[in-house]
């Protein structure tokens, strides 16, 4: 892969707002062509080989160009990189607003999986108790522009399914009085699924995903019982009680060193199961799985699996059903940052994002540690959402910018990706290896294919 970058100094034009940058273009040679990418905003362009041999010639300023064939070009081309925004700043709506909220109602869970990243040997099963969670959802909607998330999570939520009634309810009232709206998802195992928790979600339009490793001899090494038995059973009998309820759900399945090899025979093993959508996590080593470091997947062989992966979406396998894996990719890379607060430079946590624990302590996301330096904004018992916002450990994590760091500083990925999970890098400054190696295969095979062909647009409209 070649990457080039304009030199600065061959510019001759004053550093203005509204005047080429050419420092944030690379110039990247594809199967297909030449891509222009515009490393801040993650703007790209696709050119044949002979405009792309004009680059170099651009930073004369375009005036004192006497008239001639060669100048047209040069203004043709000055005008396309101008009007994609590739080489100038871009207005983008601030992400400085709060939109969602994770409700950690419980974690308390009626399985244990080995690598349960929200569970801590020195806690006992605590429960957030309901008049503080309407308390914070008041406190959420009063901070929203128009519209909130609300994520329910645990623990497993559904051992608290009269709770989740009451909060949907009490939402959806508090909501209605501020003239805005919110919208309930949450993550479960179900195991626990009946006919009340079909009607009511169904009812009030609660989005479900579903926690699963893959087939039975897959998911019952680490998803297991407290007695040691394996879970998959309980999902079986639940799709057979209410295939049209269970199938409307997205899968979430996380990566070990069990299963990173099998990416692709997991996707169509949900996908033949009739599942919505598929999605993974990587491996986490906190909670349960903090001294568990042989589930620490090898990073070659996640990138082996997940290129495994994107040659099956790309040959058309998969049109029809979301593999997220792929699709969170393609869709940065597509309409550029910000739908995906994990993937832009100034990440969602402590932003658009808080998440509150069973315990009531208010962190800037689910998936910060919470015996590391960054952990605990303040507690819903004595802190309000807006004040644990702006609290000191809040205001430093937003002041996270990886553009400054060593090896992210001159990424042609940079505007696309934002520097990794800062979660899982576990410090302002550090990038997470493994997210930044998956990161850069993605982006380069999908550029590269983008550059040939639009087998992946149709995959892509095949979702709509």
């Amino acid at each position: 892969m070649q990457i080039t970058a304009i030199p600065v100094a061959s510019l001759g034009l004053r550093r203005s707002s509204r005047q080429f940058q050419p420092e944030r273009v690379r110039h990247l040679q594809r199967a297909g062509g030449e891509m222009l990418m515009d490393r801040l905003s993650g703007a790209w362009l696709m050119l044949d080989a002979r405009d792309a041999d004009l680059i170099p010639l651009l930073p004369s300023p375009m005036e004192t160009l006497p008239p001639s064939p060669l100048t047209s070009r040069l203004g043709a081309l000055h005008e396309q990189l101008k009007a994609q925004g590739i080489g100038y700043p871009q207005w983008r709506p601030p992400h400085d607003t709060l939109n969602t909220v994770i409700l950690k109602l419980t974690n308390a869970c009626n399985l244990a999986c080995t690598y349960c990243y929200d569970h801590e040997d020195m806690e006992r099963a605590t429960v957030l108790p309901v008049a503080d969670v309407e308390r914070v959802l008041a406190q959420a909607l009063d901070l929203v522009d128009q519209r909130l998330w609300v994520i329910l999570h645990g623990g497993e939520p559904t051992l608290l399914w009269p709770h989740i009634e009451k909060i949907v309810l009490a939402g959806q009232a508090l909501a209605a009085e501020r003239g805005k709206q919110i919208d309930f998802t949450g993550q479960t195992n179900l195991t626990r699924l009946d006919e009340r928790m079909v009607r009511f979600s169904v009812e009030h339009g609660i989005d479900w995903g579903v926690s699963l490793d893959g087939d039975a001899p897959v998911n019952d090494r680490f998803r297991i019982l407290h007695n040691g038995n394996g879970s998959f059973a309980l999902f079986e009998k639940a799709l057979s009680r209410f295939p049209r309820f269970v199938r409307s759900c997205g899968v979430m399945t996380t990566v070990t060193a069990i299963n990173a090899h099998r990416l692709y025979p997991i996707a169509q093993f949900f996908r033949d199961q009739g599942m919505a959508a598929w999605d993974w996590s990587l491996f986490q080593p906190i909670g349960r799985a903090r001294h568990a470091t042989d589930m620490e997947p090898d990073a070659e062989e996640v990138l082996r699996s997940w290129s495994e992966l994107f040659d099956a979406v790309e040959r058309g396998e998969f049109d029809g059903f979301p593999v997220k894996p792929v699709t969170k990719y393609l869709d940065n890379f597509i309409k550029g940052p910000g739908g995906n607060m994990c993937m832009r430079g100034d990440c969602g946590a402590a932003r658009d994002l808080l998440s509150i624990s069973a315990n009531g302590v208010i962190e800037a996301c689910d998936c910060i540690d919470p015996q590391g330096p960054l952990a605990g904004l303040g507690n819903v018992a004595t802190d309000s959402l807006e004040a644990a916002r702006a609290g000191e450990t809040a205001r430093a994590i937003r002041s996270r910018d990886m553009n400054r760091h060593s090896m992210c500083g001159d990424c042609l990925w940079y505007g696309v990706c934002g520097g990794t999970c800062l979660a899982h890098a576990q410090g302002l400054e550090d990038v997470w290896a493994l997210g930044c190696a998956v990161a850069q295969l993605a982006f380069d095979r999908i550029s590269d294919s983008l550059s040939r062909s639009e087998r992946l647009l149709a995959y892509r409209r095949s979702l709509s």
